[in-house]
This record gives C-alpha cells, sequence and structure tokens, in this order.
C-alpha cells in the first residue's frame, strides 16, 4: 500500500464563516466570513466617530445616511478582502509591517548579512589604499 502526504494548505486557508447567529436564527446566502464581518464593524465604528461628516453628507438626499452607513463598510470589507500583499492575508501582512516599524526601523537597528551589528559607536575608518606603485616613505 502506497502512503500519499496530504496539503493542508487548502483546508488551513479556507475562510472561517458564521452561518447560525442562534438556534432557531440562520444568515442568508450561506453566511458571513468572520473576517469581512470584523472589517465592516471596524470601519463601521470609525465611520460613527466621523459620524457628522456622514450625516452632513447624508442630509442631501433622504435616506442617503443608511445607504453611507450599510454600503461604505460593506464595500470597504470586501475590498479590503481582496487585496494580497507579498501574497499574505492584509491582516498578517499588517502585523509583520508594524513588527517591523517598531523593532527595526523605529529601534534604528543596523543589520549586516541577516544579523544585528552591536556597539556601532565608534566610526570606522580604514587606511588608504594605492594601487600600482607604492609611496615610498622620504618623499620620492
Amino acid at each position: 500500500m502506497r502512503k500519499e502526504a496530504y496539503n493542508y494548505k487548502q483546508a488551513f486557508n479556507h475562510p472561517i464563516v458564521i452561518r447560525k447567529l442562534t438556534d432557531r436564527l440562520t444568515l442568508p446566502f450561506g453566511g458571513v466570513r468572520l473576517a469581512r464581518a470584523v472589517i465592516f464593524m471596524t470601519v463601521l465604528a470609525v465611520m460613527w466617530l466621523f459620524r457628522d461628516v456622514v450625516f452632513s453628507f447624508g442630509s442631501l438626499i433622504p435616506g442617503l445616511s443608511l445607504v453611507l452607513f450599510l454600503g461604505i463598510p460593506f464595500l470597504v470589507s470586501g475590498w479590503l478582502l481582496k487585496i494580497n500583499p507579498d501574497g499574505k492575508k492584509l491582516h498578517y501582512f499588517l502585523w509583520d509591517y508594524l513588527t517591523y516599524q517598531w523593532t527595526v526601523k523605529q529601534g534604528k537597528k543596523r543589520f549586516s548579512n541577516d544579523s544585528l551589528i552591536r556597539y556601532m559607536d565608534k566610526k570606522v575608518s580604514f587606511e588608504p589604499f594605492y594601487y600600482g606603485a607604492r609611496k615610498k616613505k622620504g618623499g620620492k
């Protein structure tokens, strides 16, 4: 009998989906992705912080405020889920980028050949090297 390795990448990359809220209440259209729900709530919270601006736009047409508060977070969450910088999911990329900014850029660390350079307080200078004829001592 021949054994084969199973690739779990597709199973682990499958999104988490919320299909039921309670025993009796199920969500239509097969459920909502958890990542989309979190992004939706985050964008909605940011819009709620700036609600005066949103309501000023919403006052142009009756009912536009409701469309803005539901439409913009829905569209932004769908757009953000499609972004894959460096082949990673967006939240992993942002976490890695912020970790890099805080540890390397803000810490002003220096690296050489993937190893941290320590004690680089003094300026390093080298003796001059002359190609061809060598300078002689004594002037000539």
